[in-house]
């Protein structure tokens, strides 16, 4: 979006995380770029970049009059094949970059196989929740979306143990089809409760719990700016992750798979699906950082002028 003569902003807050913490070497440069933004909200216009063209208006009321007027002034549309392209090339490259860990037979698993092994066995049509780390900002990055509306995500609010109890409601919304909760062990952790009401209500939802023995992103920043991780790694017992979430499944009535490769994945996930009931996959991951592209200023709060970024903690 650098170079863009215009940008079109739709119901957005152009928030931090969104835009580089508003660096304007990075992802956003208003001016010269021009912004035409659209939200319900008054206060949002202008509020975070200068606004060409502000309106005040409900999306879907302002969509179907630009959508009749772009009909009527380009019946034919509008291509632009030299950036299709240009993106297409983009994401290529980025797949190709993944794909030693995608096929990666490390355990603890990459934390790219885990999403591509899931991608290649969810149902098109079935429902993805994510939590917070690795799972939100790997699914937002790396994970092809068919359906509209199948993906729900906490967004900036980033409120670990949303992903757990979302799903629950998404079961109950839509019975009929897959729903699969992609979260950390740490947001997991907030309310594994939500097992018990799975239970109780026969809500068939599989949790994959990405579980890398660490509060990651937060361990990741302190071992990088302190060297370490201090209240946010979690001890282990003969090497085990604990606790062991698949136990606690288990205890709570539901099924509960704790995996010792990363070959077993792809068969928990087909068993876990066609079964029909509550089910919890204990996936153990190594800590590395989400690769991001872009700029994010709370690096900078930490070692100002430093350079310094995330770090593994394995």
């Amino acid at each position: 979006c650098m170079r863009a003569d215009w940008v079109l902003g739709l119901g957005t807050r152009f928030k931090e995380a969104d835009c580089s913490s508003w660096y304007p070497d990075y992802t956003f440069d208003f001016p010269p770029s021009k912004l035409i933004h659209i939200d319900i909200e008054p206060s949002e216009i202008g509020r975070n970049f200068p606004t060409e063209i502000g309106a005040v208006a409900d999306l879907k009321q302002a969509l179907k009059v630009l959508n009749r007027v772009a009909r009527e002034m380009l019946p034919q549309g509008r291509g632009n094949p030299g950036l299709a392209a240009a993106i297409a090339d983009h994401r290529a490259a980025f797949k190709a970059s993944n794909r030693e860990m995608e096929t990666s037979s490390a355990f603890p698993m990459m934390p790219e196989r885990i999403l591509a092994d899931l991608r290649a066995v969810m149902p098109r049509d079935a429902f993805l929740t994510t939590d917070v780390g690795w799972n939100k900002n790997g699914v937002g990055q790396q994970f092809p979306i068919y359906e509209p509306g199948s993906i729900l995500t906490p967004g900036g609010f980033a409120t670990m143990g949303f992903g757990p109890s979302a799903a629950l409601g998404v079961k109950l919304a839509h019975p009929d089809r897959a729903v699969i909760s992609l979260v950390g062990d740490g947001g997991f952790g907030q309310n594994p409760a939500v097992l018990a009401t799975a239970a109780a209500e026969g809500l068939g939802v599989v949790w994959v719990v990405m579980n890398n023995n660490a509060f990651g992103t937060i361990a990741g920043l302190q071992k990088a700016h302190y060297g370490l991780t201090y209240g946010t790694t979690f001890p282990k017992t003969e090497g085990e992750q604990t606790p062991d979430y698949a136990a606690i499944a288990r205890a709570y009535g539901v099924e509960g798979v704790r995996l010792r490769a990363a070959e077993e994945l792809r068969p928990a996930l087909e068993a876990a699906i066609a079964s029909g009931r509550p089910t919890v996959i204990d996936v153990a991951m190594v800590n590395n950082p989400t690769p991001t592209s872009g700029h994010w200023d709370i690096l900078n709060i930490y070692s100002p002028d430093r350079h310094v970024g995330h770090v593994s903690t394995d």
